[in-house]
């Protein structure tokens, strides 16, 4: 396979999810603190149902949009390269990374933690829950609340909201990218960045790119390039072909695997029958993920 493969793939999923998933199904409804501390601090088992009801719309959520996110990003990418547009190509390839690397770092493992625990969900989706005291997750809390509120703090913000928390906070494109590059400082992932950024951003990349540079006799000759982008476009689909094909499934599996892990619980709303036909079976995560949930149900 090689890259552009993989990039045609990817789309021919995003047509797919616009044919198959009817977006307007899916509302969110979050209590607020007020309703808990007041409304259902003494039920626990309604506490308990709606906690975890409110859980799974968070991790529906962030994976259902972490993949719509980066087919986009996928869309921008192939349009590029099918009009031959180096500068449009290398600024949608590069978000595309960084939304990658947000996607791996921020949600793989959700889907983990929600198989680790489906026996005590399901029980609470059910209302059969036997614990007393409520079970919940300040974890999955935190990875689902950093993926869909994480930002840069501003000054204003730090000087009116003296303790935001760490996991408001975004992370820097670096941790993606050592992410994506299994924890190597300045892999091939970063190296490809680099490359699109010095294209991306007004620098001498994305000028002299256009111009093929001759020497003669102590002359120096520049002139139009015949082809330049298709050819640089080439360049690096060719040179960094199984990064390109990494990053898209490091990318996508994350949001895959959420989407797959949510319709085994019996809430309705969470369920997204299309990625039941992504088949995941030979993906080591899954695998996990799978014999996690065969345990608890046995319990």
């Amino acid at each position: 396979m090689t890259s552009k493969n993989a990039i045609e793939y990817y789309l021919s999923i995003a047509k797919d999810i616009e044919q198959n998933i009817d977006l307007k199904k899916y509302s969110y409804t979050i209590h607020d603190n007020e309703y808990f501390e007041g409304s259902i601090t003494n039920n626990t088992v309604e506490m308990h149902k709606i906690y975890w009801e409110e859980i799974l719309q968070r991790g529906h959520w962030a994976a259902l949009t972490s993949i719509i996110r980066n087919l986009q990003w996928v869309k921008g990418t192939e349009q590029a390269i099918s009009e031959n547009n180096l500068l449009s190509f290398c600024a949608n390839l590069r978000c595309l990374i960084e939304s990658s690397g947000d996607n791996l770092l921020s949600l793989l493992g959700v889907p983990q933690i929600l198989a680790e625990n489906f026996k005590n969900i399901k029980d609470s989706l059910n209302g059969t829950i036997s614990n007393k005291t409520v079970y919940i997750s300040e974890e999955l809390e935190e990875i689902l609340i950093h993926f869909s509120y994480a930002r840069k703090i501003s000054k204003a913000e730090r000087s009116n909201q003296s303790k935001i928390p760490k996991y408001q906070n975004a992370k820097p494109a670096s941790e993606y990218l050592k992410k994506l590059d299994n924890k190597i400082e300045n892999g091939p992932v970063a190296e490809l960045y680099s490359i699109l950024c010095q294209f991306a951003h007004p620098a001498a990349h994305s000028v002299h790119y256009l111009l093929d540079l001759s020497y003669d006799s102590k002359i120096y000759k520049f002139s139009y390039s015949q082809n330049a982008d298709k050819k640089y476009i080439d360049r690096i689909l060719n040179a960094y072909k199984n990064d390109i094909i990494s990053i898209l499934q490091k990318g996508f599996n994350p949001g895959f695997l959420t989407l797959k892990t949510l319709n085994l619980f019996p809430y309705e709303l969470t369920k997204t029958p299309y990625f039941d036909t992504i088949n995941l079976r030979n993906i080591k995560a899954w695998i996990d993920i799978d014999n996690k949930i065969s345990l608890e149900i046995t319990k």
